[in-house]
């Protein structure tokens, strides 16, 4: 040990290791009810139309395989999420549009590079499964079949 020097001073400019102090986290429990609202019917019609047209924007443009995969699977789930909200009846009318977009969504990851017509056609599958959707499913029709 040194008895003099500049023990003091070198302290004095060697940094020192910060205490972190635990952060407090408060966390505001909500109950959410056991049935899906009819504002969770909107919000995910709404996302399936938009999948939808997100999907035949990135097959139009043939650019994006990634794009085109990602915005089916979002379709295909949103669509899932409101058989939960519809009761059997409901869940009858829906299930054969489901089944075309699992159709749709087979072509489109077996065929990375589609070819221009193959895009084409899966365009127009995708543009009457959206009317047929739209025109079925709206919110006024639906209603009846919300489960209560």
């Amino acid at each position: 040990m040194v008895s003099s020097g500049c023990t003091s001073l070198r302290r004095k400019f060697i940094r020192q290791k910060k205490q972190e102090e635990d952060i407090q986290v408060y966390v505001d429990f909500k109950d959410y009810g056991d049935k899906p609202t009819s504002e969770a019917y909107v919000d995910y019609f709404l996302y399936v139309r938009g999948w939808l047209d997100e999907l035949k924007v990135s097959l139009d443009s043939g650019l994006s395989y990634k794009r085109s995969k990602r915005a089916i699977d979002e379709a295909i789930m949103n669509m899932e999420q409101i058989t939960d909200i519809l009761n059997d009846e409901g869940k009858a009318g829906l299930k054969p549009i489901l089944t075309q977009l699992n159709d749709i969504s087979k072509a489109i990851k077996d065929d990375r590079s589609m070819g221009y017509v193959a895009r084409m056609k899966l365009i127009k599958e995708i543009e009457k499964i959206r009317r047929e959707f739209d025109r079925n499913f709206s919110f006024s029709k639906a209603q009846v079949w919300f489960v209560e």
